[in-house]
């Protein structure tokens, strides 16, 4: 017990968190636990939302939303897409992961916004600006210095984007989900840190686990009633 919690109080990731500038020594292993602490975590306070709401942990619209069909975009599309959009600006000294990234974003868009003339509008400004620095040398270096320069904002603006944006899965807006969102923010600045430690590729290894568990409490649920 003792050296889990100095594992979780003593890791990477609150030193991250506070500065992710600073380099740390790779221990997958203790970034394991944090990610299992952060999942425990999230369970726990969905099931306060349950307790507190009395509404029932699993919906039943849940029993037919995780089928078979739903899983390569669940576990592989939906998390390759987020982590690029939300996470690629970490790792932009590639060129490769610049223009995954600006399409993942343009995705993210295309199904995220409703309105056509916003949808529209955002992705033909985003294309514009990304072939001005595709092409512009200069451009595409004062990008990475600024990211560079405000790389702790920055986190900190895609993690809390990324929370707010699970607010779409709710078909309207309660204050009790807020804090379900704030457990999504957490999650972003860990995907960040994954990201700037490792790769983006670990990044979304983490996703799609955290997304497959739904799935895996679902099949056990149908298989106990």
């Amino acid at each position: 017990m003792t050296n889990l919690f100095e594992c979780i109080t003593k890791n990477d990731f609150l030193k991250f968190i506070n500065n992710p500038c600073k380099k740390s020594n790779r221990n997958f292993r203790k970034d394991f636990i944090i990610f299992i602490f952060l999942t425990v975590l999230n369970f726990l306070v969905l099931f306060l939302k349950s307790f507190y709401t009395n509404e029932p942990f699993i919906e039943e619209s849940d029993l037919t939303l995780f089928n078979i069909e739903k899983i390569f975009p669940y576990l592989i599309l939906i998390p390759l897409i987020e982590e690029f959009s939300f996470r690629g600006f970490l790792r932009f000294k590639n060129i490769k992961i610049f223009i995954f990234s600006v399409l993942a974003v343009i995705i993210l868009l295309a199904t995220s916004i409703k309105v056509d003339i916003y949808r529209n509008s955002s992705i033909i400004v985003l294309t514009i600006l990304t072939c001005f620095i595709y092409f512009q040398n200069h451009l595409y270096e004062k990008l990475l210095l600024f990211i560079n320069e405000n790389l702790k904002y920055l986190i900190w603006i895609s993690s809390i984007i990324f929370g707010l944006m699970h607010l779409l899965n709710f078909h309207d807006f309660k204050f009790i989900n807020l804090i379900g969102i704030t457990e999504k923010i957490i999650a972003g600045l860990f995907f960040c840190y994954i990201t700037r430690k490792y790769n983006i590729f670990y990044s979304f290894f983490f996703h799609a686990l955290n997304n497959s568990l739904p799935f895996l409490i679902i099949i056990t649920y149908k298989l106990i009633i």
